[in-house]
């Protein structure tokens, strides 16, 4: 099918999977063999690709379902928890779990997701739910570090916490929290401190974020 504007058009290619929600929607109109898009669609079009020109901050149009409900005031925020699913770990978990609830957050944990179903489509909807993404990188877990590359596709604030080890080039621009096992009180203080300075998402969090 042809995908064309209203104004000096690009024309592409797309599926039925694209064009028959938007034409039952009343988006689009059927023009011969193809659609045209009104001129409002085609400015938001552009204002995303005006987004993706880098890497998404956390205003990114689509880094958050269209469909999620409005949070109320006092209501947890969600947070999302990349980290090995190995029992070593159960200790940190616990730690980042008493940080976000110090600094009411509410943390989904990679492998505690019991639904049946895609596990890497949970991640995805867990992530893109999320205000913020902890991820441990200690061991360098692929896992781990394909999560916080969806993070930086959707704009996400990311926190990064590890042991003693060097940030993988890719990320070495982020700033790391470097806990020890030994004194992880040490690690949720420095968790609850960062906590308090992600961006707002509603008026009553905070001020108005400017990325």
């Amino acid at each position: 099918m042809l995908f064309s504007g209203a104004v000096n058009p690009p024309l592409i290619w797309c599926d039925f999977d694209t064009v028959g929600p938007l034409e039952y929607s009343g988006v689009l109109h059927r023009d011969g063999d193809g659609v045209t898009l009104p001129l409002w669609c085609l400015q938001f079009i552009d204002q995303v690709e005006g987004q993706l020109r880098q890497l998404p901050n956390p205003n990114y149009a689509f880094g958050y379902p269209f469909s999620a409900r409005i949070r109320k005031a006092g209501e947890p925020r969600p947070a999302f928890l990349a980290i090995p699913y190995r029992p070593q770990f159960d200790a940190v978990k616990s730690c980042v779990l008493e940080a976000c609830q110090t600094k009411n957050f509410r943390c989904e944990i990679t492998g505690d997701l019991s639904i049946p179903g895609n596990i890497m489509d949970q991640v995805w909807h867990g992530i893109r739910g999320s205000d913020i993404v902890i991820a441990d990188i200690t061991g360098g877990n692929p896992n781990v570090l394909f999560e916080i590359g969806l993070s930086a596709a959707l704009g996400k604030e990311v926190i990064i916490v590890g042991e003693q080890e060097a940030l993988p080039f890719d990320i070495a621009h982020s700033r790391k929290i470097t806990y020890s096992r030994a004194k992880l009180d040490e690690l949720k203080q420095e968790l609850v401190a960062a906590l308090a300075s992600i961006s707002a998402r509603y008026p009553f969090e905070g001020p108005e974020p400017r990325f």
